[in-house]
């Protein structure tokens, strides 16, 4: 007879209760229903209104007995963040011999080492799936599959919140505050939208995306992390008359010993795959020395795509399939430089706000060619505020030091407004 295994899920929102409709329908059509026994759910309060029927579930709101029920076999654990009753109980669930499968992206990110040695060390699962971009079986190609074909680029729309919103300001829809507020009625961004618009839930996905891809440890402090805050409207205008989208994109690359990892928003071909990426999708765009590109896109977030990820990494550890962690073992990860935002080279958009007279652009020049800084292209509009001018600057490739060198010199001209704007392009992808 095969094995009946007992699960104890953490947490009950919109994730848990994706799963738990997952599981039912796996009951209602599979002929094995007895291999898989929800034993315990804890939840934070027993009385919250929810959108399934409780009346039949085995609810506790002792969190931490999960860990050490001995009838529990796999601990699913949905509750979120990086620390507090998350990292407690998923961290002694491993070191009493449980599986794991966890959506938390936050705490993989911060404890992902840690945590992923103890798995090892009790030869258990450490599942995350639904962890990254929701629906896409990202994780499960990258860990498994491509990583053999030496990888050696990552990156998309990993934050369906900012997709939809810089989507909807490329339509017109509005400034940002406005489509933030239209996004939180619709349900694509929390209430706090901290972590979505200020890219550091992207930079969390891209962090392990980059350790299962190049076998290096989790890094979250080395990720460069930059939102979506200060992108108006008139960004767009100037970026679509000069063939251009603007994304949050999520990056992680290898150049022989030397690994990127970086979240920011870029200018992108309006004719590119990843500029067509609309709303609240995500995209993920894997590029091997064996393959070439592979492109995966698909819902995010969401009860259906995140409850389904879940219900695979339970059906693999239900299958006896097992990987590392993080893709190889933690005594094998190869410790490499992970390389600052200053040191890397990009084409820019600049937007400088200046006064509309003779002998400006003239300055604004001298202080780009002073550090070897040469211009593509040049466009001059009327500001909203009177007699200045909107000079828009596309630069070719330079080192990003070197760029913030002369734009605090290009600031301390008097014609010049303190605002002065960048924007990197990728023109590569």
């Amino acid at each position: 007879m095969s094995k009946t295994y007992g699960v104890g899920i953490a947490g009950l929102g919109t994730v848990g209760s994706g799963f738990l409709k997952q599981l039912k329908n796996f009951k209602t059509h599979s002929q094995k229903t007895a291999n898989i026994n929800v034993i315990k759910i804890a939840v934070k309060n027993l009385r919250k209104k929810r959108s399934l029927s409780v009346k039949s579930l085995p609810l506790t709101t002792d969190t931490m007995s999960l860990a050490t029920n001995d009838n529990i076999d796999i601990l699913i654990e949905l509750i979120g963040g990086s620390k507090g009753i998350a990292y407690k109980v998923v961290k002694k669930a491993l070191q009493n011999n449980k599986h794991v499968i966890t959506a938390n992206k936050a705490l993989l990110a911060v404890h992902g080492n840690e945590l992923s040695k103890i798995a090892e060390q009790n030869n258990v699962c450490l599942n995350y799936e639904a962890a990254i971009a929701g629906g896409i079986p990202i994780v499960k190609a990258v860990r498994e599959n491509l990583r053999l074909n030496k990888i050696n680029k990552i990156y998309g729309i990993l934050n369906g919140t900012c997709n939809y919103i810089l989507t909807k300001m490329e339509n017109n829809a509005g400034d940002f505050k406005n489509v933030l507020n239209d996004a939180q009625k619709k349900g694509f961004a929390e209430l706090d939208p901290t972590f979505d618009i200020q890219g550091i839930d992207a930079a969390h996905k891209i962090t392990l995306l980059s350790s299962i891809a190049f076998d290096i440890p989790v890094n979250f402090k080395a990720t460069f992390i930059e939102g979506i805050t200060k992108i108006d409207k008139y960004d767009f205008v100037f970026a679509k008359e000069l063939g251009y989208s603007i994304k949050l994109l999520s990056v992680a690359s290898k150049k022989l010993s030397k690994i990127e990892q970086r979240v920011h928003p870029c200018f992108v071909k309006l004719k590119s795959d990843i500029a067509k990426v609309s709303n609240e999708i995500n995209a993920v765009v894997v590029n091997d020395l064996v393959i070439g590109k592979n492109i995966f896109e698909g819902p995010g977030a969401g009860a259906g795509p995140t409850g389904a990820s879940v219900m695979s990494d339970l059906m693999d550890i239900i299958r006896g399939t097992y990987n590392y962690p993080l893709g190889v073992s933690m005594k094998k990860r190869k410790k490499l430089k992970i390389q600052k935002i200053d040191d890397l080279s990009f084409p820019y958009y600049l937007r400088i706000t200046a006064k509309d007279k003779a002998g400006v652009m003239a300055k604004i020049s001298k202080a780009l060619s002073k550090r070897k800084i040469s211009i593509e292209s040049i466009i001059q509009k009327p500001s909203k505020r009177s007699n200045f001018a909107e000079i828009i600057l596309i630069t070719h490739t330079v080192k990003e030091s070197s760029l913030l060198s002369s734009i605090k010199q290009i600031k301390r001209l008097p014609e010049v407004s303190s605002s002065v704007k960048f924007i990197r392009i990728e023109d590569s992808l």
